[in-house]
Formats: C-alpha cells, structure tokens, sequence
C-alpha cells in the first residue's frame, strides 16, 4: 500500500493484532467504537460474508457489552478456558479497502491465527471483514466478521480467544 490513508489502515489492522497477541485486551477494547461487533459466522459453509448474525446461529456474536464482559473475564483471571494463557501469533495479509461510506471503511485482510497451548498448537485461518469508522485521527472497529477456512473446530477446540 503506498497511499497514506491505506498506509494507515494497515497499521491500523497490524497494531490490533499485537495488541491480541500481547494479551493486552484493555487497550485492544480502546479500538472498539460503541456499537461495535465481533463475529465469526458459522463454519463449513459458503456464504459466511451474506450470513446474518440475526437469522442464524453464529459461532460468536458479540456486541460491545458482550465483548466488554470478554476483557473483563479475561483481565480478572476468571478465563477459564485460557488457564494458562494461549501464546498468540497472527500474521494479517492481504489487506484491502474494498470501499469506503461516508465515515465507514470495508477491509478485507487474510488471517493465520497460531494458538500454542500445553504443547498443542493449532492453526485458524481465515478472512478478516472489517467495518472501521474513521474517528479523529485514527480508526475504530465498527465490526469485525472472522470467516473461518475450516471445516470442523475439532482440533481447534472453542474458540476461547479472540481472533
């Protein structure tokens, strides 16, 4: 990317990810406008991208509340599916800004999640689709859909941590 407001976006989406990968989800939590949500839509099927999150069961469907009781969980110790703590690393690609709406950015990135647990490590892949909203000088997450490119959470387990 060599404009500057593409530039931006990347290392929008590039801090966000450490900030996951850090455990760091106070901060992480600071990206989310007010009404954002966090989806995965449900897995082994096509059409993730046109699913609504209203109409069908989704693996998480997390509005700001819900996502502010994850931090919460997660920063007083009582994650208990994450005890210990996964160790993180992602690597975001491809990112692109499919079109931009008044204040609303559509992104897209492709994701590789590595989650290393108790001598397991298991790999999510997938497609990122954001909504940003501009905000100041920056970004805010507005939504965030993860389309998972898997058939089964079988060796994956839950999902405990956010991808």
């Amino acid at each position: 990317m060599e404009n500057p407001i593409g530039l931006a976006v990347q290392d929008f989406l590039y801090r966000e990810a450490d900030l996951l990968d850090e455990w760091r989800l106070t901060e992480w939590e600071a990206l989310l406008a007010d009404d954002a949500r966090y989806l995965v839509p449900p897995i082994g099927v096509d059409n993730q991208s046109e699913l609504d999150p209203d109409k069908v069961m989704f693996v998480v469907a997390d509005d700001r509340e819900m996502l502010r009781a994850r931090v919460v969980r997660s920063n007083g110790g009582v994650d208990f599916a994450e005890k210990p703590r996964s160790r993180l690393r992602r690597a975001v690609t491809n990112i692109r800004i499919l079109d931009v709406h008044d204040d609303i950015f559509r992104v897209t990135a492709n994701v590789v999640v590595y989650r290393s647990r108790r001598s397991e490590v298991t790999t999510f892949i997938g497609k990122y689709r954001y909504r940003l909203r501009r905000s100041g000088n920056g970004f805010l997450i507005a939504e965030k859909r993860v389309e998972l490119d898997i058939d089964v959470l079988r060796g994956q387990g839950g999902i405990s941590i956010i991808l």
